[in-house]
């Protein structure tokens, strides 16, 4: 009830749209949309963690986003019958509701719901948009701030491992052990045998503003 994706529709509606959508649970690893494949049915992430991922021409593989609970993956391919963009693959136990592109169509007829679609879309491209930035211009320890931040909005534990973490952010491992020894080293981080548990958000939240003072050059 609380995706975007619905706001400002009609209790009744809602609750329709989502009666007509298929609930289907996907384990940890288990692919949901694959890029260049074509998909009949957008997702709207009820509960989990799934990561969307592209493979270039020369087989280098990147990880481009994090979709939770509430956020919706496939409904611009569902809707253009274009294949799928990335990749999306459950990062822990996920829940997903589909909806299949004739129900999706009928969706569009509502003023309100192709606002919403927009509003999605326009949320995507400032999150590309920012994080393109960070990938540029932020130093290792910035952008290891940033996506811990990201990775962990729901919940406290950050539970892939530091080489995950590695390849999200673009940098060594070394570089990625060193820089988070020194937020354990300010209390802010715990490492545990269960991943990175962050112990104050706000403090990782102060620590990365505090970083920015430092200018956005990538040498930090």
């Amino acid at each position: 009830m609380d995706a975007s994706i619905l706001r400002d529709l009609s209790r009744e509606t809602q609750e329709f749209f989502l009666d007509s959508c298929k609930r289907r649970t996907f384990k940890a690893g288990e692919t949901m949309l694959s890029q260049g494949e074509h998909t009949d049915s957008m997702l709207i992430v009820a509960e989990g963690r799934i990561e969307i991922s592209y493979v270039n021409e020369t087989g280098h593989h990147s990880i481009i986003y994090h979709a939770f609970s509430g956020n919706v993956l496939g409904m611009v391919e569902t809707l253009s019958e274009r294949p799928c963009a990335g990749t999306c693959k459950a990062l822990s136990d996920t829940t997903v509701l589909m909806c299949r592109r004739s129900d999706l169509i009928k969706k569009m007829a509502s003023k309100v719901f192709v606002r919403n679609f927009a509003a999605d879309l326009h949320d995507v491209l400032a999150h590309d948009n920012r994080f393109k930035s960070i990938d540029q211009f932020f130093s290792a320890e910035q952008k290891i701030c940033v996506y811990l931040e990201k990775l962990s909005q729901d919940g406290s534990v950050f539970t892939e491992s530091q080489g995950y973490l590695a390849d999200v952010v673009g940098c060594s491992r070394q570089t990625v052990n060193k820089e988070l020894g020194r937020l354990r080293d300010r209390g802010i981080i715990e490492m545990t045998k269960a991943g990175i548990k962050i112990l104050d958000i706000k403090a990782l939240s102060d620590r990365l503003s505090e970083l920015g003072d430092t200018k956005a050059t990538g040498t930090g």
